[in-house]
């Protein structure tokens, strides 16, 4: 009886690789965690865009999918639909499939928080250094400032 069980263990490992394998073949491959997120606004100072201890979490599979959720410091549930406005613009999230194009990151998204986002493409610039992944967006108009530009820096690091 432990022959065909550790046969059946064997083929299990050869169709299930170890996840260390996937990272080392993509190393953006993996759970990260936010550490930080930044806008400059006009080459100005770095500022806290999503308060001082943002959440996040990045999701890269080996298939190719990329799931992405932020949300900002110091959140309070809402109690009516004047917060829950306000929480929706304290937060980021989408998914679809990712590749990648020299140091750019690009993820054809399919479903997302903010449907003009749907069937876009999200670019970013990728920096791996040790255990963190930095992503920083191309300096764009500001959606919030007009006249304008800014860029952002996400630092994320490594769950292990």
């Amino acid at each position: 009886m432990r022959l065909p069980l550790l046969g059946l263990g064997l083929i299990l490992l050869t169709i299930f690789p170890h996840p260390r394998a996937a990272t080392e073949q993509n190393p953006l491959v993996g759970s990260w965690r936010m550490v930080s997120y930044q806008r400059v606004l006009d080459n100005g100072e770095p500022q806290n865009g999503l308060g001082e201890h943002p959440k996040g979490i990045v999701i890269l599979t080996p298939e190719g999918r990329a799931i992405l959720l932020t949300t900002a410091d110091g959140r309070k549930p809402a109690a009516n639909d004047t917060d829950r406005a306000e929480l929706w613009k304290s937060m980021v999230a989408y998914s679809g499939k990712y590749r990648t194009e020299g140091n750019d990151f690009i993820t054809s998204v399919d479903v997302s928080w903010n449907e003009e986002w749907n069937g876009t493409e999200q670019r970013r610039h990728f920096k791996i250094e040790g255990d963190k992944l930095i992503l920083t967006t191309s300096p764009a108009p500001s959606p919030i400032y007009p006249g304008k530009s800014y860029y952002a820096k996400a630092v994320f690091e490594r769950e292990k």
